[in-house]
């Protein structure tokens, strides 16, 4: 899956992606909200699966880049993943470097990607979570028209301990 926005390339990780993605994995600032910052060898883990042949299987991860099409730089990344495929429900998560946040990059990339789903697969709702504390996130699902639809106690553990997490939803009809 590859696709364009107005200043975004949506593709892919590549191995040539390995320091960018390190940078953005291991920063305790970006991994605060997220889990335990990540190792050379969990940036390369996750380069490797996301060059893996996607099948879209129940649970099964399609990572993808953000790269500013002007600067051609890396800017975090994207995740799909389908949470049933019978009930047609989906996941998404992102994630951006800290010095790319509050740009707008973070909104333009989740909005192209929930779109993109909804018209390539059978999709009814996609679901997306965050740590309660995280915000930015919350407030961007919201931007993203997704609805709050509950609290899951104890859900995430980070560096800082265990946290609830809000879950919110997003249904096709009420973005297509």
């Amino acid at each position: 899956m590859e696709f364009t926005t107005k200043r975004l390339i949506i593709r892919r990780l590549k191995v040539s992606d390995l320091e960018a993605v390190l940078a953005h994995r291991s920063d305790p600032f970006t991994s605060r909200f997220i889990g335990k910052p990540a190792t050379l060898a969990d940036a390369q883990a996750r380069i490797a699966q996301a060059q893996l042949p996607w099948k879209g299987k129940e649970g099964e991860r399609l990572i993808l880049a953000i790269e500013c099409k002007e600067s051609r730089q890396l800017l975090g990344e994207l995740m799909f993943k389908f949470v049933s495929v019978e009930h047609q429900c989906g996941e998404i998560g992102y994630r951006l470097a800290g010095k790319y946040q509050g740009k707008g990059y973070a909104f333009e990339a989740a909005n192209a990607l929930i779109k993109e789903v909804f018209t390539q697969f059978e999709l009814n709702k996609l679901n997306a979570i965050c740590a309660v504390d995280n915000i930015a996130s919350w407030k961007l699902m919201e931007k993203l028209g997704m609805k709050r639809e509950g609290r899951l106690r104890n859900n995430l553990m980070l560096p800082s301990g265990t946290t609830d997490c809000f879950t919110y939803g997003v249904l096709k009809h009420e973005v297509m």
